[in-house]
């Protein structure tokens, strides 16, 4: 592992930003501090993932990577860059680079992140292997023998959390999702979802997203020329389209319930020209009817947008900005400030949305693709961008009120596991819940409400198209957790759990970490939630029986010190597990989930934190 030539980069510039939020009374104000990793052009799509293994999110762009640094130590941050592969140079005046879209994926399933790129669009996307901390370049291998559309997506298109690739193949002219087959080193599966010449296929085709359009709890596939509906099986080809006129030319077309009617709607944006656009879905249209509407036309060659809650008032937002010399100096609006901007997703009254821009920066911008995701751990949503200016982070701040914090367990900052605990008294209870509102949280209050002093998630009335996430706004490491937990609907369907030491997936409405489980036979539970992917720990089913109440108020206790992870139900202990590997985060987010399927509620009350001393 060799480090690029120093001369060409520059060192950490760290610049505050402040953008005050206006409008919503929930809102917190919101500030970033730039950073510049690189001022030379790497990359126009960029990743987050945690490269080393050492607990912290490190960024990846094309050829080289960047280290995060220990945040304990003092003084400025110092992320080191390092080759993947022997880094090219490019002339943004007058070309381009070999990445387009960076993602980070582990291909081989070794537990290792490796790196996903699309080149040039039409030619194959490649996947490189992590070498698992060893000196040397990384293997290069081949994904797709074609990646076309100019936004080419890895997203979660299956709802199981486990992002796959989406874009067209040529010269069939396909839309494609794909698989890992077993054997890693060989092409990836293709599943066809449309053509042969199908729309959003061409090689330079704009515009593609992945969202549920309908309803049904599947996500669909977007191009501007309308939508494949997704079947039950995924995996049959040539799924159903509908036509509907999605605008003109653009990049990501990203889908959410902006106006908060129940119906998801879409925004797009031009990639090499003026606009920004919104697509409201018409009442009762299950999809074919959508009346545009403009955002704004005063910024050019938006060419990604990423949904995020910025503000953490509960409402998805989004963040856009201009690509940067995207056809070196050709395009509309090519010279003007290279912005990176978010819009704050702002909701008047029911079926009424507005759209509040706030610029970032003016000097940093965008390229093909980039990636919103808290990359400290703070709660807070941060950017990443790559772009013929170079590669850029923007860390969110604490709002002005201070640091989003539990008192008594240290001081709001991403610092180590170990400098937690000593600044956690021991034997101090405090609650994490107010009963009456949802400071200190942040999710998709859609799905949540308060009622009788208890969160409520989910609804009887309709089911949950996808799983949904409650988290805390603070990390915690060691602590004893307590709280009731109801669990209504259909017993042999109504799922839910508390997450622990967790954290959300990047760009993701999902959790990854430690779930003490709620529902069926796993109640008592320890379920490991989109990593492992299985049941870590399980009581005896008799034992089960003897200590559940079943549509009544049950009393979690989770306690975790170290490794180790115990859980208690209804004064029953259910779980005793000590953590076999080293890699996995002992710190991390809280969560209340209510798990996708039919209508179902899951209440939380009395939800009350103690710190814990460490025993290991």
């Amino acid at each position: 592992m060799s480090d690029c030539d120093q001369k060409r980069r520059t060192c950490l510039l760290p610049l505050t930003i402040v953008v005050l939020v206006i409008g919503t009374a929930r809102a917190e104000t919101v500030r970033f501090t730039k950073i510049v990793l690189d001022k030379t052009f790497r990359s126009e799509g960029v990743a987050v993932g945690d490269v080393n293994r050492d607990g912290r999110l490190d960024v990846l762009a094309g050829e080289v990577w960047y280290a995060a640094p220990d945040p304990t130590r003092s003084g400025a941050a110092d992320w080191k860059m390092h080759e993947i592969l022997p880094p090219g140079v490019y002339d943004g005046t007058k070309g381009y680079s070999k990445t387009f879209a960076n993602f980070a994926c582990d291909v081989n399933r070794d537990g290792w992140v490796d790196s996903v790129i699309t080149t040039m669009m039409g030619e194959p996307s490649l996947w490189y292997e992590n070498p698992q901390n060893q000196p040397g370049h990384w293997k290069v291998h081949t994904g797709t023998r074609s990646a076309c559309n100019e936004t080419p997506l890895f997203a979660d298109l299956l709802g199981n959390g486990q992002p796959v690739a989406v874009w067209g193949v040529q010269p069939e002219g396909y839309m494609a999702w794909f698989s890992i087959p077993d054997d890693p080193s060989k092409q990836w599966d293709m599943h066809i979802i449309g053509g042969p010449k199908a729309p959003g296929s061409e090689r330079y085709s704009h515009g593609l997203g992945v969202g549920d359009i309908n309803g049904d709890g599947r996500n669909d596939v977007l191009v501007t020329e309308g939508w494949w509906e997704a079947p039950q099986d995924r995996t049959q080809e040539q799924w159903k389209f509908h036509k509907v006129d999605f605008g003109p030319p653009c990049a990501d077309m990203v889908v959410y319930d902006f106006d908060g009617d129940g119906d998801n709607d879409v925004v797009s944006s031009s990639a090499h020209d003026y606009g920004i656009w919104y697509f409201e879905q018409l009442p009762d249209s299950a999809g074919e009817k959508f009346h545009l509407q403009n955002i704004t036309k005063k910024y050019s060659q938006t060419h990604a947008i990423r949904l995020a809650d910025l503000n953490n008032d509960g409402i998805t937002d989004f963040v856009t900005g201009k690509r940067y010399f995207a056809h070196n100096g050709k395009d509309p609006g090519a010279f003007e400030p290279a912005v990176v901007l978010w819009f704050e997703t702002q909701r008047p009254e029911t079926g009424k949305v507005r759209f509040v821009p706030h610029v970032i920066d003016d000097d940093s911008g965008i390229g093909t693709q980039f990636e919103v995701a808290d990359l400290n751990g703070d709660g807070r949503m941060d950017i990443v961008t790559a772009n013929k200016k170079g590669v850029h982070l923007f860390l969110q701040e604490p709002s002005a009120g201070g640091s989003v914090k539990a008192e008594g367990f240290g001081d709001g900052s991403n610092a180590s596991a170990q400098s937690r605990r000593q600044a956690a008294p021991a034997d101090a209870t405090y609650s994490v819940f107010d009963g009456k509102t949802f400071e200190g949280w942040e999710g998709n209050l859609d799905c949540f409400r308060i009622e009788d002093g208890a969160i409520v998630a989910g609804s009887l009335k309709r089911p949950a198209p996808r799983n949904e996430f409650l988290c805390t706004k603070r990390a915690y490491g060691d602590f004893e957790l307590r709280l009731k937990v109801k669990l209504l609907g259909n017993p042999a369907s109504a799922n839910a759990g508390i997450q622990i030491r967790s954290r959300r997936i990047p760009n993701h409405h999902e959790m990854t970490g430690y779930q003490a489980d709620m529902g069926q036979h796993y109640w008592g539970c320890l379920y490991d939630e989109s990593r492992r992917n299985k049941i870590l720990a399980q009581p005896d089913p008799e034992q089960l029986r003897e200590a559940l109440k079943p549509g009544a108020w049950n009393e979690y206790v989770i306690r975790c010190t170290g490794p180790r992870v115990q859980l208690w139900l209804n004064g029953v202990q259910t779980v005793e597990y000590t953590e076999p590997e080293a890699t996995i985060e002992q710190t991390g987010l809280i969560g209340l989930q209510i798990h996708a399927g039919p209508p179902a509620e899951a209440w939380y009350k009395d939800i009350t934190i103690k710190a814990m001393e460490p025993t290991n």
